[in-house]
């Protein structure tokens, strides 16, 4: 959407900031969008040098709402604090789709640091809290969200991913599949095209196979959530690339 790409440019210069990088995230970015789904832009900024010279603590975060329009921004040093923790929704980003912006390189060297600070273990029990979170707002319903469906069906495979393949998980989650069945690629596959046609309210039956399927998902992940990974790499290189950035935003 050029509006969105005019809104980021806006921010830029009311905040006096610089955007590194801008992309969609949600159900847009994870291939399972409804026709009324929001946009959900996410991006990344940096300040000059002095404002990072205060004692004080400062806003690291800039919001902003506007009918389908959820766009938000974190600031480079919190990015890079939420990167020591191997934070998923901020690694996921750099996989998305749709990019609205990228300043030259940033995307190429932020994607290095993500290989250097990747813990399975970090991105696996953040989709295993949000799974059994939307189990408990699913089982015993009758009719459902797809949208809620998605959401609990998307960390199940994420958390089968990491137990199979400890890279760095696809954002997608038509790539998620590619440790599962092919009938159940395909019951998928049909569920999100009707997903597409339909709005976020629509209130979809129960299918008992679904869920058998998704019972069976949380056994085997119960059963294999130990000694998966994890990374304690120090804070050296986070601290060289933040140094780095402020150093070259400072002669641009």
């Amino acid at each position: 959407m050029k509006e969105i790409e005019t809104i980021l440019n806006n921010i830029s210069q009311q905040e006096n900031i610089k955007i590194l990088y801008a992309c969609e995230t949600g159900s847009r970015a994870w291939g399972f969008p409804s026709p009324d789904s929001d946009y959900d832009v996410r991006f990344i900024y940096m300040h000059e040098k002095d404002w990072y010279l205060s004692l004080s603590q400062r806003k690291d975060t800039i919001e902003y709402m506007e009918g389908e329009l959820d766009i938000t921004g974190w600031n480079l040093k919190k990015c890079l604090t939420l990167l020591k923790k191997s934070n998923a929704p901020l690694i996921e980003r750099f996989q998305s789709p749709v990019e609205y912006f990228g300043d030259v390189g940033f995307k190429e060297n932020f994607t290095k640091l993500i290989k250097n600070y990747y813990s399975p273990t970090a991105v696996f029990f953040h989709h295993y809290s949000l799974a059994n979170k939307f189990w408990d707002e699913l089982k015993g319903k009758d009719e459902i969200k797809l949208k809620n469906l998605f959401y609990l069906v998307r960390s199940l495979l994420s958390c089968n991913w990491i137990i199979k393949d400890k890279s760095v998980l696809p954002m997608s989650i038509d790539g998620l599949m590619n440790y599962i069945a092919d009938d159940k690629k395909a019951k998928l596959k049909s569920l999100i095209k009707l997903k597409a046609t339909v709005g976020e309210k629509y209130l979809h039956p129960k299918e008992e196979e679904v869920f058998d399927w998704i019972k069976e998902l949380f056994s085997y992940i119960e059963s294999n959530k130990t000694d998966i990974g994890v990374n304690k790499t120090d804070m050296d290189l986070l601290n060289q690339f933040f140094l780095n950035m402020l150093n070259r935003n400072d002669h641009d």
